[in-house]
Formats: C-alpha cells, sequence, structure tokens
C-alpha cells in the first residue's frame, strides 16, 4: 500500500516505506527492486535520488524509481544517499518511457542521464583499523581495498562499517587563480605593468584563473610576483571552471533573416520541421536560441559530430547577443564534460552544444531544444560507442513533451520517419516555411548502360576543364564493405529480394547473393530483366579510381578519407562521402552513383538522396553522376534538389512494403553456436510474438574475426509490440549460457 500525504500512523504501527531502485547493472534480465528507507534517509529519498543499495551481499550504485508504502519484498535496507548525483523525476520519467519504447535496460538509459565519468567502485574510508595504508577519510577503488584485505576483509570491513561505496563524480581539476586580498589599493603609480594588471583583476570582479588573466592582460608572471610581494593579491588553488564562451554579438546581422520564424515558434511552443539548406543551418539555430534566452530559458542543441558541435559553440558565440555563454559537450572534453553537466544543471550556462550524449543532459530551464543535421545516422549509437541504440529525434520528441519545451529539427531534407503527413499528425509536428539554396549546380547525369568503362571520357574531360580554370574537383566513391549488391553491366538492374525488394548482398563466403532481412538467397545468374549475363558487383574503389585519374590527367589526385588525407590541395581529389562533402568544390564527380543506390538495407534510397543532394550542396559549378540507372527518382530528384517528389515516390513504396514509417522493426543480433540460437529463436522468442508481429528466420552474418553472428527481425504496425517481444528475447538470453543477444528498436540501417 502507497502511503498517502496526511495520514498518521504510530512510530509502532507505520509500515517501512520503501523505494524501487533500478541498479545500474546494465542488464534486461535484473528490474528495479524493492529495498526499505531507513527513517534517517526518508528525507532524502525521493524518485530519481541515486541511492547504495546491497545485491548478494555487494552494495551497487543505483536510481530510486517509484516510491511504495508497505513492501514483503523488500527484505533489505537503502545504505546510503549520493547526494551529489541525481536524475530529475520527469527524466526518469522519460527514461521509462525509452527503455520501453525501444527495448533498452532501464539502467542503461539512467546511467546515461547521469553525470558522465562517475567513479562508481569508489570507497569512502571511515574507521580504518590499525596497520590500515589508508586514512579516514580517503577514497579508495574497490580492486585496491581487495588488494589489501582480500576478499574476506573486505566483506568484514563493509559489514563492520569501515569502510562504505560513495560513488562520486570525477574530481575538478584544481588550478592556480589570483584573488584580490580584501581592501587593497596598493600605490601602483610607479609600476605601470602591475597597475594595468591588478585594474585587469578588478574588472574580472576580483579574481581569475592566473593563465588567463596573464594571456588577456598581456601581462609577465613577474608583474604578477610583485603584485603579491605587495601584499595586493594571492594565489589560491581552486576547482577549473567549466569551459564557458561568452557571446560577442558580432555576427548578429546574420541571424536576422530567419529571427521572426524562430520567435514565433518559440513562442507557441510545440514540435517543428524546419527545412533549412545546410549552409544556412547554423544562423537558423542562433535564431531559435536567440528566441529562447529572450524568455530566460536554456537552450540544447544536438549535433552528429564533435567537429559539427564545436563549429556550431564557436557560431553561436559571435552571433548570440552579447551577456550569454555556451558550452560544447562531447565526449573530447575529458574532465571538462563535468563541469559543464553541473554547469547545466545549476543553470551557469545558457546554451549547451552536444552529441548524443547531451540528449538526457540536465538543464534548470530547458526552453528549447534543435536536432541539427536530423536524419544523420551518427544521432544514434553503433555498438560499442557511447551513447544509447536510440535516434536523438525521438528523445527529443518525448523530452519536449514532458518539459514543455519547444523542440526543432533542422535539416534540407529531413528523415522520412519524422517527415511523412501520418508521423507529423500523429506527433503533432509542424512544419516551418523552408529556404532554398542560394545557388545550384548545373547536374549531368551520364548514362553508363552498356559501357564497360570505370570512367567515361564525359568524366575525364570535366575533370581537364576544371583544372584548366584552376578549379578543384572532388571524386566521391562509396567505401564498400563485406557484403556487396550487384548489378547488370547491361541495362543497369540490380538483383533483389523478391519478397522484401532490398537489393540482394553477395556473401563470397558462401557463393550466394542473400537478403539481410528474410534469409532469401539465389546464386548469381544472368540478369532477370535483360538475360544478360554481365552480372557484377557494384562499386570502384577509392584507390583503383584514384591511379587512374592520376595517370589519365597526368597529376597525383589527393586523397581525403574518414582515416587518412594525402594531397588534400591537389586540383583532383578522391575520398569517401562524409569527408569530402564537408568542404565545397567547383565540380563534385560520382564515378559510381549505384553503389550508392544498391545498398542493402530498409533506407538505402533515402540515404542515397540525401548523398546526392549534399553533393550538389558541396558543387558551385557542376554535379556530374555516372550511373546505369539513369531514371532513378531518388537520383533525379537529388541532383535537382527536390526534397518533396522525392518523399511523393518512396513513401508509398515504404507503405506497400510495411516499412518504416509504416511499421516498426526490430533488429535482435544473436551470438552463439547455430545450434543455442536457433534453439533460443524456436523455443523463447517465437513463443513471445504478440499478434501482429512478423519473424524472420536467423540469417547469418558474417564477422571477420569474430565469429558468426544472426540476425532475426521483428515486424509490426505498432512500436510497442516489437519492443516487448525483443525485451523478451533479450531475457531469456541473459538467462541461456553461451548466447547474447543485441536488441536495436527502429534502427536506422536494416
Amino acid at each position: 500500500m502507497v502511503t498517502r500525504a496526511g495520514q498518521r500512523a504510530s512510530r509502532a504501527t507505520r509500515p517501512p516505506y520503501t523505494a524501487r531502485v533500478s541498479l545500474l547493472i546494465p542488464t534486461h534480465a535484473l528490474p528495479p527492486l524493492s529495498y526499505r528507507i531507513p527513517s534517517h534517509l526518508r528525507p532524502e529519498v525521493g524518485i530519481g535520488a541515486a541511492v547504495v543499495a546491497p545485491l548478494s551481499g555487494r552494495p551497487r550504485l543505483g536510481v530510486v524509481v517509484g516510491i511504495e508504502g508497505e513492501d514483503d519484498r523488500a527484505g533489505e535496507d537503502v545504505l546510503s544517499v549520493v547526494k551529489d548525483l541525481s536524475v530529475q523525476p520527469v527524466l526518469v520519467e522519460l527514461c521509462h518511457r525509452i527503455s520501453d519504447d525501444f527495448a533498452i535496460p532501464l539502467p542503461a538509459v539512467l546511467r546515461a542521464a547521469l553525470p558522465p565519468g562517475i567513479e562508481a567502485g569508489s570507497y569512502r574510508v571511515l574507521k580504518p583499523l590499525p596497520g590500515w595504508p589508508w586514512e579516514a577519510g580517503s577514497s579508495v577503488t574497490r580492486t585496491t581495498l581487495k588488494r589489501g584485505l582480500g576478499r574476506d576483509g573486505l566483506r568484514a570491513a563493509e559489514a563492520e562499517g569501515r569502510v562504505a561505496l560513495a560513488p562520486a563524480t570525477p574530481r575538478p581539476k584544481m588550478v592556480e587563480w589570483t584573488v584580490i586580498r580584501a581592501a587593497a589599493e596598493p600605490d601602483l603609480a610607479r609600476a605601470p605593468r602591475q597597475r594595468d594588471l591588478f585594474a585587469s583583476l578588478k574588472d574580472r570582479g576580483g579574481a581569475s584563473m592566473t593563465s588567463a588573466l596573464i594571456s588577456e592582460a598581456g601581462a609577465s608572471r613577474g608583474a604578477l610576483r610583485e603584485l603579491v610581494r605587495r601584499g595586493a593579491v594571492r594565489l589560491v588553488r581552486r576547482p577549473e571552471p567549466a569551459p564557458l564562451l561568452a557571446t560577442s554579438g558580432e555576427g548578429a546581422a546574420r541571424v536576422h533573416p530567419f529571427s521572426r520564424t524562430a520567435h514565433s515558434a518559440v513562442e507557441s511552443g510545440g514540435a517543428f520541421l524546419w527545412r533549412t539548406a545546410g549552409r544556412e543551418e547554423g544562423d537558423a539555430v542562433a535564431a531559435v536560441v536567440r528566441a529562447t534566452l529572450r524568455d530566460g530559458d536554456q537552450a540544447l542543441v544536438l549535433a552528429p559530430e564533435v567537429r559539427t558541435v564545436e563549429r556550431l559553440a564557436g557560431h553561436l558565440r559571435l552571433v548570440l547577443p552579447a551577456g550569454h555563454n555556451v558550452a560544447a559537450y562531447h565526449a573530447g572534453l575529458g574532465r571538462d564534460r563535468a563541469a559543464v553537466h553541473e554547469a547545466a544543471r545549476e543553470g551557469t550556462v545558457d546554451v549547451v552544444v552536444g552529441t548524443r550524449a547531451a540528449a538526457l543532459l540536465r538543464l534548470a530551464r530547458p526552453g528549447s531544444i534543435s536536432v541539427v543535421d536530423e536524419p544523420n545516422d551518427a544521432h544514434r549509437a553503433d555498438p560499442g560507442h557511447e551513447g544509447l541504440p536510440v535516434h536523438v529525434r525521438d528523445v527529443a520528441l518525448e523530452r519536449a513533451r514532458l518539459q514543455r519545451a519547444t523542440v526543432f529539427f533542422l535539416s534540407p531534407y529531413p528523415s522520412l520517419k519524422l517527415y511523412a503527413a501520418e508521423v507529423r499528425g500523429r506527433e503533432r509536428v509542424r512544419e516551418l516555411p523552408s529556404s532554398q539554396p542560394g545557388r545550384w549546380p548545373a547536374a549531368r547525369i551520364v548514362d553508363m548502360r552498356g559501357s564497360g568503362a570505370a570512367l567515361s571520357s564525359t568524366l575525364l574531360e570535366a575533370c581537364r576543364r576544371c583544372m584548366e580554370r584552376e578549379g578543384r574537383t572532388g571524386v566521391v566513391l562509396k567505401r564498400l564493405g563485406y557484403a556487396t549488391a550487384v548489378s547488370c553491366s547491361h541495362c543497369g538492374a540490380i538483383k533483389r529480394c523478391p519478397d522484401c525488394d532490398l537489393p540482394l548482398a553477395m556473401h563470397g563466403w558462401k557463393g550466394l547473393l542473400v537478403c539481410t532481412r528474410c534469409g532469401y538467397s539465389e546464386k548469381l545468374g544472368p540478369c532477370a530483366r535483360c538475360a544478360s549475363d554481365r552480372v557484377r558487383p557494384t562499386g570502384l574503389g577509392v584507390e583503383r579510381v584514384r591511379d587512374e585519374l592520376s595517370s589519365v590527367l597526368g597529376v597525383r589526385a589527393g586523397l581525403i578519407t574518414a582515416d587518412e588525407q594525402e594531397h588534400a590541395d591537389a586540383p583532383v581529389v578522391v575520398g569517401t562521402a562524409p569527408r569530402m562533402l564537408e568542404r565545397e568544390w567547383d565540380a563534385v564527380i560520382l564515378p559510381d552513383a549505384d553503389a550508392f543506390l544498391a545498398e542493402s538495407g530498409i533506407g538505402a534510397v533515402e540515404r542515397s538522396f540525401r548523398l546526392f543532394y549534399r553533393a550538389a550542396e558541396a558543387a558551385s559549378g557542376l554535379l556530374l553522376v555516372q550511373t546505369r540507372l539513369p531514371e532513378h527518382y531518388a537520383l533525379r530528384a537529388g541532383v535537382r534538389g527536390d526534397y518533396e517528389s522525392f518523399a511523393q515516390e518512396e513513401l508509398p513504396r515504404l507503405r506497400s512494403l510495411g516499412y518504416p514509417p509504416f511499421g516498426h522493426v526490430a533488429s535482435l543480433t544473436f551470438e552463439g553456436s547455430e545450434a543455442v540460437v536457433k534453439g533460443a529463436v524456436e523455443s523463447d522468442l517465437r513463443p513471445a510474438l504478440g499478434a501482429g508481429v512478423e519473424m524472420s528466420p536467423p540469417v547469418p552474418l558474417r564477422r571477420s574475426g569474430e565469429g558468426t553472428a544472426w540476425r532475426v527481425l521483428l515486424r509490426s504496425r505498432g512500436r510497442s509490440a516489437v519492443a516487448r517481444a525483443a525485451t523478451l528475447a533479450a531475457r531469456a538470453a541473459a538467462r541461456t549460457h553461451g548466447l547474447t543477444v543485441r536488441v536495436e528498436v527502429d534502427p536506422e540501417e536494416v
């Protein structure tokens, strides 16, 4: 029974209050557990409180997710409350919804909402015995204690209260500060350098980090030493402050074209889709942030990559009105990230620009959330990377609803998962007037059907003409993985699954073409459309094209990929899409557009359209595309920058196949022996399927050096149905020896 406010009961008869605690062990197998709340801790224990509670005789860090009355299942007490760590109750509710909707263990979601770098295994020494190498009050890791005391000795020390688990945030770096002594007014008339330094310190409020003071005042360390000797200032050690950027307002005029639209949207509240040209995205975000700050609220900006975060933070510093501050938030900050987290919680930072790790960042006054480059796959964490396997678009939508903040999704080509009319209606997303690109290149599509050449004479001539005008050409290719699609060199047809309409992937290790969704397979044979036997793997390699261009053009072509860069200032540069299209070129060439169109996966066509659009944005004069599919609607619309016509073609196709956004998918990747995997699928997963949930057979995936993994896809019109089935499968796998499973609900790529 839950004890209601106002109820009275005697101390002897009042039932003990209990807390449901989610221990931060990232597994589906451990649900929240009930613990008694000792009377002395009751004022401090509420939803979102971080606590230490026992599990199998060992103290663990957890978060309170519910408060209850008497509960017979609560056999142990909460041990302590960690006051520096907590999650806002509204964020606890958000974590619950993310966990339920995307089949992610609740502890993993809660951990993402806590400050970064928590020392979860840190112990405080309370009552050291004679001979211990640690003093009372010192912090020691569990590993160190076990090494010094032994396993049994550590257990005894915990039981006797000599040591206690005391998780803590990373200790801030201590740095030197210069502080004016009380009532100090030294006579510095004959010491101009000391006088200027002292005046600069006064302008900073009488205290400053020494390094910043000396640098910005243009002073020497000797002048500072003299001020110390005179007794005017003192040097102290203080925590290094969060790395905040003070705004200047120097480029405020750039924001004006977007101000009225942004201000109106922020004032009305809700969710908005804003199609802005790529080059104008930063100014549109600045307009949203400016309107948010006008109301005294904080703004959160989410960007897909660290470089974009740093670029946007620097841009906002210049264009926002003076008197505010901006902070970047990403893994590269090290200890500084914890300081930014605290500044956001306290409300001392106005704008936070972060990667997906900031999606659950606690804000004192949340006003707006802006998701930049919304369809970018980097907004969702891949296995082994920081963050949650859920796109920030979904987190931002739900968070904005719960906290009554305004959310903006910015991109010239928003994801169809958001743009579809059904989704916009269900999620109450309104579309703002779109901005058109200021310029667009001339586009030329070269039909390669019937040609055996890798590079056409048209392509080579375009490179030569650009070089003659002293322009620069970017040649963009797709790096191929282990599974490659195949197409007909004669007519351009791509081999597709007859059931799923997805390109078949060639798995050389089996000599088969395989559908990665349903497992359908067939041997490589003649083209089904024209009967030609000229069926070959699609895709040109970066090095091959680079070598051929260097030979034909007589210049060494440069190279730009995610991993390396060589001769990047050459007149012709070859590379992969992500890095190449961040730059501007006089001409952009796609020698093998079909490699993008032939990608396996439900979203391959949409990703191809976005790439063609980005290629056009990056080209100031010419976009040249080689293809054997010259009439493909994604290609035609992409090179024209016509998002609406692409959506009109692609959405009906997705609807007819039941693909997102008109259905939901859960991808389950099992790792284990074939017998164990298939046994788990048939005995645990299949019985757990609810009505309307379809399941594919296990499809083998090749992983070099890691053995074989198996993928099973679940499909349903409702997300909750596939999430429930996937969660049950994950719980069963946790109980099965030799079996692991990774779950992704509505992944960006399948």
